[in-house]
Formats: C-alpha cells, structure tokens, sequence
C-alpha cells in the first residue's frame, strides 16, 4: 500500500487529539453529505418529471401526426392511405378532424372542442374507450350524436342527465372558419348524446367526441384534418418519419410525438443546468469546510509530520497524506448524501409520501446518469479544493523546526 494513502487512512479514522478537530471533520462531511443528497434528490426528480411528461405524451398524442402545411382541411385518396398502413412497422391510421363549438345553456357558456374521429381511432390511442347508451339517431333531422367525458359529466353538463332521460337534444353552434359570412361561420345543430367516451381527466375535460363521418356530413366536406398513426414500439419514429416524407412529399406537415416534446425537454435541459450551476456554488460554498477541516488537520499533526520529513519523507508524500484525507471526507460526504437521497427516492417511489397539493405524488425517479453526474462534480470540486489547501504545507513545516 502507498504509505502516503496508508497514513491518510490512519489519520482519518483514528481520533484525533483535540475534539474540536473531529466536530470540523465531522461537519464537512455533513455539509458535502447535505448538498450531495440535495442536488442528487433535485435532479431525481427532474428526471420523474421527464418520465412523467414522457408518458403524458404517449397517453395524449399519436405517435405521428400527418397534415397539410399550408391547408387545414385535406383528403389523401384511400389508395395512399392504404401505402401508408402498407408501411413495416405502422400499427394503425385514423383520419380525425376538430371543431370548436359552443353551447349555452341556462346563462352558462361552455366552449369545447368537438373530434370526429374514425373506427381506427381507439386502434391509434389505446386508452380511448367508448360506452354507448342508445342507438345512433341518424334518422333525426338536422341532428349530430356526440359521445361526452366520463370524468367531467356534471362539470360541463348540468342538464346532460335530462337530455339523455328525455330524449331532448341541446342546440350546438359548431364554429365553421373557413367561411367569411357571418350566417355561415356558425353551424346550428341539435346534439344527442349517444354515450359517454373515457380518456384521461385532460381530454375528458378538453373534447366531445362524434364519428368522423357525421361531421363529414355536417360540413358537407368530406375532408379531415389530421392523419393520427400508431407505430410499433420497436419502430424508429425518425426512420418512419423519413419513410412517409419520401412517399406523400414536402406539402404534407409529419410530426413526430417526439418532436411535440422537444419544447418541454429544452426547457427542463435549461431548468437542470440552473441547477447544476446553483448547486455547484452550494457545494463551492461547502468546499470552505473541507478547505479549513485539512488545513487544521495540518496544524494539529504537524509534529508527526515534521518527524516524518526528518525521516526522509520528502515533501510531496507529506502533501499527498492531505491530499487523500481530503478525497476521503469528500468520498463519504457523497456517498452517505447519494446514499440517502436514493433511500428517500425509492420511498417516495413506492409509498407516494409526498404530494402536490395533496392529491398528486411527487414524480420521482432514480438514474444512473445522475448518480454519476452528482458523485463526479463532487469528487471534482473536492479534489481541487484538496489539492489547493497543499499550497502552505512546505512553509509550516520550515518555520516549526
């Protein structure tokens, strides 16, 4: 063993002389301890925030969206659609298009939107769920069969359960925004709800839904507005991307769910530098301890070390003693503080102890990557600091013969 490092070991296990020597080691260790845990705990939950955001995403959105860049509404012929499903690695397309549309009702206005969506759809978003409570009133004139949010019936409806008992329909204005005229911005139509649709409590509160079809109708267009696709899980979303831009050419907008989280992962990228850059100045700020701990570790063993210089030991084995004693309290200090944020983590993982305004759990989730991000700027800042404090040990030694 290196005797430098064995005399280190020594001196940082065995108790010092003085007891106020063993408290200052004993508080770097604990401030290294403290803004380990803090900075590996923050970043943990960072890292639950994207987890979290990752599967809002593959909840809410289809894995690829196809639209035309300059119109909003559209129609591919059913031979390119059926190129498209023909595609290796394409689950399912469905043809969707959405309107705004009003109601009022007892000096309440709602504005919602309406999504006619196609038989495809619950293939494309596999959480979508329909519940169907009568039968389609097509043979009504002049009237449109809506399915409603499970999660927010009474919210958004108050007179919903008497339209279903009554067979009444509630009068809808659907907003048309391709027309100029003010007679033909609004379309007028009686709605009856066929059933109730589950998403999530987001869509739920956000859509109607209606088939793509009966909307055709009502514009009297049979157009639609997005092509929604579900791939493979084992499928590149880029090298599909690639694929259908090179099959329906540039005038067609192809957005990958990848691409919809961009916004969010920069802005939680520039969010986790912030908190680098604060925690590294924390930990800065901290380096202080350590800097003083060696430095009065120097002062309390300076005899043993001028004893040792006598005996030969020259000066840079004496400086790497402090050196290492320094890699030591900084070692523990973020192994104890990496070791209790992921003893706190896994518990926030598993028992939801900490929540949002006491419905909504704290996302949380442990990775390596941020393991080795915090225990590496620890060791870093540590070893600097360590190396810095070695500048006077020469001149200590000098002057105490």
């Amino acid at each position: 063993m290196n005797p430098s490092f064995y005399i280190s070991i020594r001196y940082f296990f065995y108790k010092k002389k003085t007891n106020l020597v063993n408290i200052i080691v004993f508080l770097s260790i604990l401030s290294i301890g403290v803004s380990t845990f803090s900075l590996s705990t923050i970043l943990f939950v960072f890292s639950g925030l994207e987890n979290l955001n990752k599967k809002f995403y593959q909840i809410h959105y289809p894995d690829i969206t196809i639209s035309y860049s300059n119109e909003k509404d559209f129609s591919i012929d059913d031979n390119v659609i059926k190129i498209i499903k023909s595609i290796r690695g394409i689950r399912a397309v469905s043809k969707t298009m959405e309107k705004k549309v009003f109601f009022h009702y007892n000096n309440h206005e709602y504005f919602l939107l309406l999504k006619g969506v196609d038989i495809e759809y619950g293939k494309v978003m596999k959480k979508f769920r329909k519940i169907n409570l009568k039968k389609n009133n097509k043979n009504k004139f002049n009237s449109l069969n809506i399915y409603v949010g499970w999660s927010y019936v009474g919210l958004y409806f108050p007179i919903l359960s008497h339209v279903i008992n009554m067979n009444i329909p509630l009068q809808m204005f659907i907003i048309n925004s391709n027309k100029n005229t003010l007679s033909s911005f609004f379309i007028k139509k009686n709605v009856f709800v066929r059933g109730f649709f589950h998403f999530s409590p987001k869509m739920d509160r956000k859509y109607l839904f209606c088939d793509l079809y009966d909307l055709q109708d009502i514009m009297k267009k049979k157009v639609f507005h997005t092509l929604e696709i579900k791939i493979h899980k084992n499928m590149n979303m880029y090298n599909l991307k690639d694929l259908l831009v090179k099959k329906l050419g540039s005038k067609f907008n192809i957005i990958t769910r990848v691409e919809r989280e961009d916004i969010f992962y920069k802005v939680m990228n520039t969010e986790k530098i912030f908190i680098y850059f604060l925690f590294i100045l924390m930990i800065l700020i901290t380096g202080f301890n350590l800097f003083s701990s060696i430095c009065i570790l120097q002062l309390d063993k300076m005899k043993e070390l001028f004893a040792l210089w006598s005996m030969g030991f020259s000066l840079y084995r004496i400086k790497m003693i402090f050196f290492y004693m320094g890699l030591m309290i900084t070692t523990f200090g973020c192994l104890s503080g990496v070791f209790f944020s992921y003893i706190l983590s896994f518990i926030q993982e598993k028992y939801k102890i900490f929540k949002i305004a006491k419905k909504i759990p704290f996302p949380v989730k442990i990775t390596l990557k941020d393991s080795y991000m915090v225990i590496c700027i620890i060791l870093i800042i540590g070893s600097i600091i360590s190396f810095y404090s070695l500048r006077k040990i020469s001149n200590m030694i000098f002057y105490s013969k």
